[in-house]
Protein backbone atom coordinates (compact mmCIF):
# COMPACT_ATOMS: atom_id res chain seq x y z
CA UNK A 1 0.00 0.00 0.00
CA UNK A 2 1.38 3.73 -0.51
CA UNK A 3 1.96 6.33 1.72
CA UNK A 4 -0.78 8.49 1.84
CA UNK A 5 0.73 12.25 0.53
CA UNK A 6 -0.33 13.56 4.27
CA UNK A 7 1.58 11.24 6.14
CA UNK A 8 4.65 11.82 4.26
CA UNK A 9 3.82 15.92 5.08
CA UNK A 10 3.35 14.68 8.65
CA UNK A 11 6.26 12.46 8.91
CA UNK A 12 8.71 14.26 7.28
CA UNK A 13 7.28 17.40 9.52
CA UNK A 14 8.10 15.45 12.66
CA UNK A 15 11.57 13.95 11.64
CA UNK A 16 12.51 17.62 11.44
CA UNK A 17 11.08 18.78 14.96
CA UNK A 18 8.53 21.11 13.37
CA UNK A 19 4.78 21.47 14.48
CA UNK A 20 2.57 22.36 11.90
CA UNK A 21 2.35 25.85 13.41
CA UNK A 22 6.03 25.97 12.51
CA UNK A 23 5.82 24.31 8.98
CA UNK A 24 3.08 26.67 7.56
CA UNK A 25 5.23 29.96 9.53
CA UNK A 26 8.21 28.59 7.49
CA UNK A 27 6.09 27.94 3.38
CA UNK A 28 4.66 31.52 4.57
CA UNK A 29 1.20 31.49 5.85
CA UNK A 30 0.94 33.77 8.60
CA UNK A 31 0.39 33.32 12.26
CA UNK A 32 -3.74 33.11 12.09
CA UNK A 33 -3.32 30.50 9.36
CA UNK A 34 -0.45 28.50 9.62
CA UNK A 35 -1.45 25.66 11.75
CA UNK A 36 -4.65 24.74 10.39
CA UNK A 37 -3.21 25.24 6.79
CA UNK A 38 -0.68 22.26 7.69
CA UNK A 39 -3.75 19.93 8.84
CA UNK A 40 -5.40 20.14 5.77
CA UNK A 41 -2.48 19.40 4.22
CA UNK A 42 -1.75 16.40 6.23
CA UNK A 43 -5.53 15.36 6.49
CA UNK A 44 -5.52 15.60 2.74
CA UNK A 45 -8.94 17.96 2.87
CA UNK A 46 -6.74 20.50 1.03
CA UNK A 47 -3.97 19.82 -1.62
CA UNK A 48 -0.98 21.95 -0.91
CA UNK A 49 -0.78 24.93 -3.85
CA UNK A 50 1.42 24.48 -6.38
CA UNK A 51 3.15 27.83 -5.61
CA UNK A 52 3.79 26.30 -1.78
CA UNK A 53 5.34 22.54 -3.33
CA UNK A 54 9.00 24.04 -3.92
CA UNK A 55 9.01 25.71 -0.44
CA UNK A 56 7.45 22.81 1.38
CA UNK A 57 9.95 20.44 0.26
CA UNK A 58 12.74 23.07 0.95
CA UNK A 59 11.81 23.13 4.70
CA UNK A 60 11.26 19.63 5.00
CA UNK A 61 14.64 18.57 3.18
CA UNK A 62 12.77 16.50 0.59
CA UNK A 63 12.83 16.91 -3.49
CA UNK A 64 9.97 17.34 -5.78
CA UNK A 65 10.16 14.28 -6.94
CA UNK A 66 9.32 12.86 -3.66
CA UNK A 67 6.08 14.86 -3.22
CA UNK A 68 5.25 14.86 -6.92
CA UNK A 69 4.63 10.98 -7.80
Amino acid sequence: MENRFGDLIRKARKENGLTQKALGLLCGYDEKSAERVVQLWEAEKQPVPITKLRKLAEVLGLTLDDLIP
